[in-house]
Parts: structure tokens; C-alpha cells; sequence
């Protein structure tokens, strides 16, 4: 297994044995936050996010599979962080 940096998330490459990419977040690395997986579709990957209010796709491309799970994982954990007020 594999571990490398990309953006809000770290991403563990598992595809050669199980075929999914699990992401997860620096607060919480030891429960996946999203995954990225070779669809039933020919040349297609689907993408799952499972934080608060679950979001999935499907995209003909692993790296924009990708990069609309990051996109998704950046959107839930910007809407959990509290807002900040005005002084």
C-alpha cells in the first residue's frame, strides 16, 4: 500500500490487489472519507464521497474521478469546519 499528499486528502493506492483508492483526511486517518473505484462500466471509474450528506459519481477517467471526489471530500469538510464570525 501506498500513501501519497494530493490536496485536502491523503490517498492510500490499494488498486492492485483490491481495485479501490480509499482518501482520507489528516484529522482522521484511519477511516476513509472517500473512495475511487474501476466501474462495471468499460473504461469508467466510479467515485463515492461518505461524509455528511454522501455524494458518488461516475467519470471516464481516473483522474477526473479523482479529482471530483476531492472537490466533493473539500466541499463536506469546508461546510462541517464552524464559521468564523466578523470582528
Amino acid at each position: 500500500m501506498t500513501k501519497e499528499r494530493r490536496g485536502c486528502c491523503d490517498l492510500f493506492e490499494d488498486m492492485p490487489h483490491t481495485g479501490i483508492a480509499n482518501y482520507f483526511i489528516a484529522s482522521d486517518p484511519l477511516l476513509a472519507v472517500g473512495s475511487v473505484t474501476e466501474s462495471t462500466t468499460p473504461s469508467h471509474f466510479d467515485w463515492r464521497c461518505y461524509l455528511d450528506d454522501p455524494v458518488a459519481g461516475t467519470a471516464p477517467d481516473i483522474r477526473i474521478a479523482e479529482n471530483a471526489l476531492r472537490r466533493a471530500i473539500t466541499l463536506r469538510h469546508q461546510a462541517q469546519e464552524p464559521a468564523h464570525p466578523h470582528n
